[in-house]
């Protein structure tokens, strides 16, 4: 247990090594490109970041298609990720620094995310997230993410750079840090879930609090660095990018490699419908001021307190 835990230490150090060399990257590469932070968190830091997800969702596929069904660990990672991010990890960096969203942003992704978490209430109303939502959902991402690029004019401001020295070290910043990222998360994650077995928590319970929280911890690292050096805008593109992702992409992917997950029937009533009420509530208190007050940091992260507790009530039932 000794071993589990300083290895959870370890895993963390990682995690904001990783954060530091994934935003440092990602600044240089808006400069250049001349390109939003936004963009950059909605869509590069959001899909690496998510890549530790991303990796345990396949993996878990493959283990469901061997005959371990992993579905409560896989449906419950997802919602307890989005709903982390969503209200102690946005809270964490709007209390502590400035998080601003345009109104094209928040009319355009702010909504995305709520209704990528809408989705996936309706997908899994009949108990399961079949092969073919999974595809459903991939395509509705990949025409969210084919729409933001072309907004942006990603590929003519592209063409346009010189600088290609500079873009070159911010790239391999930008590897090196996903690569730290992926590493510090899964050790991470598997001492916390090894020290969760140790006390004898359930696999859903697992997969909402310890792995759900603990993927996250790239996004809070990056957004913490990103609030740092006053790149705000970064931070909300990368929470809402990755949330969008997580449930459109990193699930959808996953339950068409195993042709479906089984959806607890406490996610569907419960779990599911708080995921969807924290999405609604953030952009409501970002549409106020279209950016994040000091009280209203604090009320999401009140909400993630009474969600543990909530879920810790209904193990002792």
């Amino acid at each position: 247990m000794q071993y589990a835990v300083l290895y959870l230490i370890l895993g963390l150090a990682v995690l904001w090594l990783g954060s530091e060399l994934t935003t440092r990257g990602a600044i240089t590469i808006a400069k250049k490109l001349r390109i939003s932070h936004m963009f950059i968190g909605l869509t590069v830091l959001a899909i690496g970041s998510d890549l530790p997800e991303l990796f345990i969702n396949v993996t878990a596929a493959l283990q469901k298609l061997q005959g371990i069904d992993t579905s409560g660990l896989i449906t419950g990672e997802t919602v307890g990720t989005v709903i982390s991010q969503t209200t102690i990890i946005l809270g964490i960096i709007g209390l502590f620094g400035t998080v601003i969203i345009s109104k094209r942003e928040f009319l355009r992704d702010g909504l995305i995310m709520v209704g990528a978490a809408a989705v996936y209430l309706l997908m899994g109303l009949d108990g399961q997230i079949s092969a073919m939502d999974g595809m459903i959902m991939v395509i509705i991402y990949a025409f969210y993410f084919m729409t933001v690029t072309r907004e942006e004019k990603i590929t003519q401001k592209i063409r346009n750079n010189k600088g290609f020295g500079k873009m070159i070290w911010a790239t391999v910043s930008l590897i090196a840090g996903f690569i730290f990222l992926i590493y510090g998360a899964k050790v991470t994650v598997d001492n916390a879930v090894a020290l969760a077995s140790i006390w004898g928590l359930s696999q859903t319970f697992i997969g909402l609090l310890i792995v759900g929280f603990g993927t996250s911890l790239p996004e809070l690292t990056i957004c913490a660095n990103a609030v740092m050096k006053k790149a705000g805008s970064l931070s909300i593109g990368n929470l809402i990018g990755s949330n969008i992702f997580d449930i459109l992409f990193t699930l959808g992917l996953s339950s068409a490699i195993a042709k479906g997950f089984t959806v607890n029937d406490v996610l569907i009533e419960f779990d599911i419908p708080i995921m969807i009420g924290v999405s609604v509530l953030a952009v409501f208190l970002l549409r106020t001021k279209m950016k994040l007050e000091k009280r209203e940091a604090v009320t999401l992260m009140l909400v993630y307190i009474a969600y543990v507790l909530a879920k810790l009530g209904m193990m002792t039932l």
